[in-house]
């Protein structure tokens, strides 16, 4: 029997800006996976960046987030970028790679440590690859911290261009069991 218990799983098959995964975290799980598997975007100059959801079902838009990551690849040099402070995971860079060269696309796995805790801060680890631009691929690692104490119950991404909508992808929300 597997450790994973499938939560959520929402399909992009229109465009789209943004997207909220909503009651997904709760007192069932500590630990989530979640994979965001064929992201593509209309025009691929954007990137998709994340911000989690409390419990009263508001989007976390205060500058409580920290977040460091790493680029690899041939899309863009290798670098490492942090941030403090910030409104996003990521701010304005992408916590996922998202792309519209087709047929490719990007995926991302993500871990997710202690959303639904009212005692802990909610911490992120991710990697992702994807195709951009002119067919040069593009990966991240990334981990990131929302220091607040609060209950958090899902999570809402979007694209860090207004004008660029996600168009299609599939994401899927675990919850990863622990046996005693």
């Amino acid at each position: 029997m597997s450790n994973l218990r499938l939560i959520n799983e929402t399909e992009i098959t229109s465009n789209v800006n943004s997207i909220s995964i909503t009651d997904v975290f709760s007192s069932d799980f500590d630990i989530y996976k979640v994979t965001f598997n064929d992201l593509t975007n209309d025009t691929g100059n954007a990137n998709v960046v994340l911000r989690f959801i409390n419990s009263a079902g508001g989007i976390v838009t205060a500058n409580n987030y920290d977040y460091g990551f790493i680029d690899m690849g041939g899309a863009i040099a290798y670098g490492a970028y942090v941030g403090t402070n910030s409104a996003s995971l990521g701010n304005t860079d992408a916590w996922v790679v998202s792309t519209s060269t087709t047929p490719n696309s990007s995926s991302a796995t993500m871990y997710v440590f202690n959303p639904y805790s009212s005692s802990n801060y909610s911490f992120a680890i991710l990697q992702s690859a994807g195709i951009i631009l002119t067919n040069a691929s593009r990966t991240r690692k990334a981990i990131g911290v929302l220091k607040q104490t609060a209950s958090m119950t899902g999570f809402h991404i979007y694209q860090s261009t207004s004008s660029v909508n996600l168009t299609t992808g599939t994401i899927r929300t675990y919850g990863l069991r622990v046996d005693s």
